[in-house]
């Protein structure tokens, strides 16, 4: 991936992030994350197929690609370190330095201003913005001399100490798939409750005072209805909204069904497999 705006001129109108970050938006100059007026938060809400609708999204989760990159490499770039949940993109972390820099790349040359105050230019020879994915710096001449690679995450992060880098090397990764189990067994345990059988008797075949007691109050009170046939609908409702959304959800005029999607990215592939067909190249199934 490349940086697509990196032949295109840079207008007054365009935000600090709309070259750097090749954002797709056409109908406005502002980029993805400029444009977004949703209130800063920890965590956004994604769908999970099979789960439901979850808050385990970043921010620029649903941005355009490009945009989505540019942060991801941004956020993991910043020193002192800061998590996606701590960001507050466009903001913070500031990008005026990597702007800055972006840009002289863009225009081909610096400008330095010397003790008398004359201004002169001095150009930057190195590689493309067309080969650096958006949100990296392409290396100059004498960085390409010495090899090295222009993917922040590499490099190891000054603001850790080295005990700190050892062992966030041997703590486990978690995969997404253990992720979805373990939100499958939540979402489990929500519609299906496990409740506890009461002992009847004790241990000497006598019934306990305790239930004797409960037994008269439902005696006295015929019309008393337990706990859970009140909680259970709850719960049962709570379910449905993480799987298909809340009202608001459904009766927006953008909504679409799981299920729809669902069928909709099956007909896909079945149609992307027809034309591997008839051109008479080898389907893969997906």
């Amino acid at each position: 991936m490349g940086t697509l705006t990196a032949g295109l001129p840079r207008l007054e109108e365009h935000c600090p992030h709309k070259l750097p970050s090749s954002c797709r938006l056409t109908a406005t100059p502002r980029c993805c994350a400029c444009d977004d007026r949703r209130p800063h938060a920890g965590s956004y809400r994604i769908y999970v197929d099979g789960v439901g609708f979850v808050y385990r999204g970043t921010r620029w989760q649903n941005y355009c690609w490009f945009c989505k990159v540019f942060w991801e490499n941004r956020v993991a770039a910043a020193h002192p370190r800061v998590t996606p949940s701590l960001s507050r993109i466009p903001e913070y972390p500031d990008q005026s330095e990597f702007l800055t820099a972006w840009f002289e790349f863009h225009q081909g040359y610096s400008v330095r201003t010397g003790p008398n105050g004359d201004q002169t230019r001095h150009p930057i020879l190195g590689e493309s913005l067309e080969d650096v994915s958006p949100g990296l710096l392409p290396r100059t001449l004498a960085e390409i001399h010495t090899a090295r690679h222009n993917v922040n995450m590499d490099a190891p992060r000054p603001d850790l100490h080295q005990d700190q880098i050892i062992n966030a090397a041997e703590e486990p990764s978690v995969s997404i798939e253990d992720t979805l189990d373990q939100l499958m067994l939540e979402a489990d345990g929500e519609s299906h409750p496990q409740t506890s059988g009461t002992n009847t008797s004790t241990s000497s075949g006598q019934p306990s005072s305790h239930n004797s007691s409960s037994a008269a109050q439902h005696s006295m009170n015929p019309n008393t209805t337990t706990n859970d046939a009140t909680v259970q609908p709850d719960r049962n409702q709570q379910q449905m909204a993480r799987v298909f959304g809340t009202r608001e959800d459904v009766q927006s005029d953008t909504y679409v069904s799981p299920i729809t999607d669902m069928f909709s990215r099956a007909y896909a592939r079945y149609q992307d497999a027809e034309a591997q067909r008839q051109d008479g190249e080898p389907s893969t199934s997906p």
